[in-house]
């Protein structure tokens, strides 16, 4: 892996999230060091077991981290089996995650993994790991713990000749030329990470896959990522193939568990089978961003929306992202029910403070989960002062969010 370093760190990707995303590129270790999070056994059926580890380790129970893990046995000796998995035993993963991302060394990391194709040609491979598959489809479809994901690029010389982005049970592929590349840095690749399911695009858009309906909006510009590098064994936990969360397949055919390890993947030991395994899809229109309207009052979020005239099936859920600059803590979304309910105002308990700058982006779901647009509303402090202007927000009134502005502004950074 040494020998390869450079040219992993040459070609490292930069990720641009969905103005929607509440999950980010993470560090491994997130899963491993959340309080509460279990190791165990589980049966043929999915029946957990006996404890392994645990990273909030009860009398008797060993301590679970990324230093734990290993194949064909973990750190203390004890045989790997099949069907061994980390699990959360506690279902508020948005809370969880910011919680973690408040603490340093866990933000914002990617791992590179150099391999060899069966006929010898070099890929480089990109791994990202996510706490959780926020996939917001009728009945819950496609939610999941813990999120693997990767793209890899194809080395001819001293370059990139092909790239390969993952989705789902899916990839594409695209020719270097045709890859998108960072503004003054060409070898830099975009990936476009897709609103919750976290799949890996070329462009932004609305993407319709096997089973999945799939936004990539590109509003809400990555922060750099921290690049680290693994090998088929090195760091041990690497080579480590259990799950990534205990989700199990609940509607065969469209669903999806908790994710194995990467080096549980084909193209893992074979980069080239992803590439006979890729396709190039065809991109098509979102359904149109909501007509909202964002409020303060008594310090916590209102938004109104009005639905009525809109074309195709009637949203069932608004999906509402805050984020603010001046709080340097990571976006965060919520989910409404509004099924039925062509026009209303939802009262949320999100807290606003008076003093600072917000950005919140709202995009609507309907019964089969095909994701819109999003509106972005931009609102200032509560009496912040705009070239001798002074802006007042009184506790009902409305900041009205435009579909004019729906691509308009970028948003924040998640930090």
């Amino acid at each position: 892996m040494a020998d390869h370093e450079a040219v992993l760190r040459r070609f490292q990707p930069r990720l641009v999230y969905d103005s929607n995303e509440a999950f980010f590129a993470d560090s491994a270790a997130e899963w491993t060091d959340n309080p509460g999070n279990v190791l165990r056994r589980y049966g043929p059926r999915g029946e957990p077991g006996e404890v392994i580890a645990a990273a909030t380790p009860g009398p008797g129970e060993r301590q679970l981290s990324l230093d734990f893990l290993g194949h064909p046995h973990y750190a203390d000796g004890t045989p790997y089996r099949e069907g061994d998995a980390i699990g959360d035993p506690r279902r508020n993963y948005r809370d969880q995650c910011v919680a973690l991302r408040r603490q340093p060394g866990y933000r914002n990391t990617i791992y590179g993994h150099a391999k060899e194709d069966s006929a010898g040609r070099l890929w480089l491979q990109y791994w990202f790991w996510y706490f959780f598959n926020d996939y917001h489809l009728a009945g819950g479809i496609g939610l999941h713990e813990g999120d693997w994901e990767m793209m890899q690029l194809r080395l001819r010389d001293d370059a990139p000749d092909v790239a390969v982005y993952a989705q789902h049970r899916w990839a594409e592929r695209r020719s270097w030329d045709k890859v998108e590349r960072a503004e003054g840095s060409p070898d830099t690749p975009l990936v476009y990470v897709a609103r919750g399911s976290h799949a890996s695009y070329f462009t932004v858009g609305y993407h319709e896959t096997e089973a999945w309906y799939d936004i990539a909006d590109g509003r809400r510009p990555g922060p750099p990522l921290r690049l680290e590098l693994i090998d088929d064994a090195s760091p041990p936990w690497a080579a480590w193939p259990g799950r990534w969360g205990d989700t199990p397949v609940r509607f065969s055919g469209i669903d999806q568990p908790s994710p194995p390890g990467p080096c549980a993947h084909a193209q893992w030991s074979d980069p080239g089978w992803l590439l006979e395994h890729s396709r190039t899809p065809t991109a098509r229109k979102a359904a149109p961003a909501p007509e909202v309207a964002i409020a303060r009052d008594r310090g916590q979020m209102h938004v109104a929306y009005d639905f009525t005239g809109r074309p195709g099936p009637d949203p069932c859920s608004l999906v509402v992202t805050v984020n603010s600059v001046d709080d340097h803590l990571p976006p965060r979304t919520f989910t409404f029910g509004v099924e039925g309910a062509v026009a209303g105002t939802v009262a949320t308990r999100l807290p606003l403070n008076d003093a600072q700058h917000y950005d919140v982006y709202v995009s609507v779901t309907d019964a089969s989960g095909r994701p819109s647009a999003s509106t972005l509303t931009m609102l200032d402090p509560v009496g912040e002062r705009h070239g001798g202007r002074l802006v007042v927000l009184p506790r009902l009134g409305y900041v009205v969010a435009g579909v004019r502005a729906r691509f308009g502004r970028q948003g924040r950074t998640p930090g």
